[in-house]
């Protein structure tokens, strides 16, 4: 199902060039317009978005990569580094200093009143008798190294890992692609034309309309009543309509005292809806040339009947070459 939020989202990107990922200073990302259009049922932005991208409606353009927690899933992890021995991240850089006499250690062993002087042979020292380098000192386990471990940390659970074992997301900008504008107008008419045909059965209509039950509260593609007869209906627009979701559109529409209409705009679906469609407390229908019929194909796979309704898009596009060309 095409939900009344999805179709929303893609319909704004005609005017709108793209969506683009925002990124908080904590690290957090999120798809702050694209949520502002979806409704609460549909899940994450970024999903939505991925699947629409996967379908061709959408085209993906890489924008930058984000590390989250194994742990806990959080995103904005901090970089840190921590001891090769005990895995502590109170180790510190510090400064060292050798004395000729052979003597090594923090520069804070040799600092005196005047300058520096060796903890160990008790010289005071000149510039020219001292080596200066850089090592990490651990503050828990007293361990010298050079060069230590690196690590990430997690500021909602408190984790520390190797970067390899944090989890990878690809960020994206979308965007609406020529077969997308296509399908897009596809599932429009449909919409349409399905609250034009109930507007002459004397219906008032309301197109992408919110309808509330007793529990919670859903949006609808085509909301119509009739106050006189005290009929309603609910329509909802497919691809090709699968038996879950149909099946969860009914009892919506039940809950709401509705009656269902279910319309399918690649002109199929599978074989447990058509045997649905034959009681009586459902409508289906097949969208096709601009006309709603009770007539439409039956098919064994979902995915194969989206495709084929993505092939025609495109086909019925295509010029023909001339002849000899």
């Amino acid at each position: 199902m095409v939900s009344p939020g999805e179709l929303r989202l893609v319909e704004t990107l005609i005017e709108k060039e793209t969506f683009e990922p925002e990124i908080a200073e904590n690290g957090s990302v999120s798809y702050s317009e694209a949520a502002q259009l979806l409704d609460d049922a549909d899940g994450a932005p970024a999903a939505v978005l991925e699947r629409f991208a996967a379908r061709g409606v959408l085209a993906s353009e890489f924008v930058a990569k984000v590390y989250v927690c194994p742990e806990c899933t959080a995103e904005g992890l901090q970089y840190t580094t921590v001891c090769p021995a005990c895995e502590s991240a109170h180790a510190l850089e510090t400064l060292f200093l050798e004395h000729v006499c052979g003597y090594a250690g923090p520069e804070t062993e040799f600092e005196a009143e005047n300058g520096y002087r060796c903890p160990d042979c008790e010289m005071d020292l000149e510039s020219v008798d001292i080596e200066k380098q850089e090592h990490y000192v651990c503050n828990d386990c007293s361990e010298t190294f050079d060069i230590p471990d690196e690590r990430l940390w997690c500021r909602e659970c408190l984790s520390t890992f190797p970067p390899l074992d944090a989890i990878e997301h690809v960020l994206y900008q979308y965007s609406l692609t020529p077969d997308g504008k296509r399908w897009l107008d596809r599932q429009k008419d449909a919409r349409r034309t399905a609250a034009e045909t109930l507007q002459e059965r004397r219906f008032e209509t309301e197109i992408d309309a919110t309808v509330s039950d007793d529990a919670a509260s859903r949006s609808v593609h085509v909301l119509a009543e009739d106050d006189l007869m005290g009929e309603r209906r609910v329509v909802s627009i497919h691809e090709t309509p699968d038996t879950e979701s149909v099946d969860a559109f009914c009892a919506f529409a039940t809950s709401v005292g509705a009656h269902p209409v279910v319309i399918t705009t690649s002109g199929a679906v599978s074989k447990d809806v058509a045997a649905r469609s034959e009681d009586a407390d459902l409508t289906l229908l097949a969208f096709e040339d601009g006309t709603l019929e009770p007539e439409y194909e039956i098919v064994e796979s979902v995915e194969a009947a989206q495709q084929g309704l993505f092939q025609r898009l495109t086909a019925a596009l295509e010029v023909p070459g001339r002849k000899g060309q």
